[in-house]
């Protein structure tokens, strides 16, 4: 498994290509996703997903570029979050000065569904808090070996997501890492919707939110 990261939008946003067995999956859609056509154009790889680990505006503001590139490639987001894809209102654009409609999903992720790339599988997390329909995306075997955990706005490298506007909720966020992300093995490798990587047993000791 080869896990390529960028940093892209406004809002710096840490979007992730997940590529494995001739296969890939993009992770996050924020401004600037001409960056991750280029990758896979260059690889002759033509993404299978792209999963939204949310639906707020910084991260899908990419989709309708991407989804226009590569119009098989399935769109996913979290069940509860659908309704924020065409809602510029309800996905926050305001806050980056954008108005972003998103298309809509092809398939809507709910909690124990299995997403695959080439030989691997990533289970889908509930992981609301964030927003009402976050997911976060397991699978426990990496690059490395070690685990490796996707996880939006919900779990940063010293943070976690703010939990202070509509749809956001700090004890369901509170929850969800506590009980889906902190219960993973403590060497998973965290990768979240900004900043830097971590490790679930980092944050678990050091993270002053926690």
């Amino acid at each position: 498994m080869e896990i390529q990261s960028f940093v892209l939008g406004p809002l710096e946003v840490s979007a992730y290509v997940v590529i494995e067995g001739g296969e890939a999956i993009i992770v996050d859609a924020p401004a600037g996703a001409e960056a991750m056509v280029a990758l896979l154009d260059e690889r002759g790889i033509v993404p299978k997903i792209l999963v939204n680990t949310h639906g707020h505006a910084d991260h899908i503001q990419g989709n309708r570029l991407l989804k226009g590139t590569w119009p098989a490639m399935t769109l996913a987001i979290g069940e509860a979050d659908a309704r924020l894809l065409a809602h510029p209102l309800k996905n926050l654009s305001p806050l980056l000065g954008a108005w972003v409609k998103s298309p809509e999903a092809d398939r809507l992720l709910a909690d124990g569904d299995t997403v695959t790339v080439g030989g691997a599988a990533f289970e889908v997390l509930a992981t609301p808090g964030h927003s009402k329909g976050s997911v976060s995306l397991y699978c426990p075997a990496g690059p490395d070996g070690r685990g490796v955990v996707f996880c939006g706005d919900v779990l940063f490298a010293g943070g976690i997501g703010r939990s202070d506007l509509p749809g956001m909720s700090s004890e369901a966020l509170m929850t969800s890492i506590r009980t889906r992300l902190l219960a993973l093995p403590a060497e998973t490798v965290v990768y979240p919707g900004h900043g830097p990587a971590s490790t679930i047993g980092r944050e678990a000791k050091t993270n002053p939110w926690l």
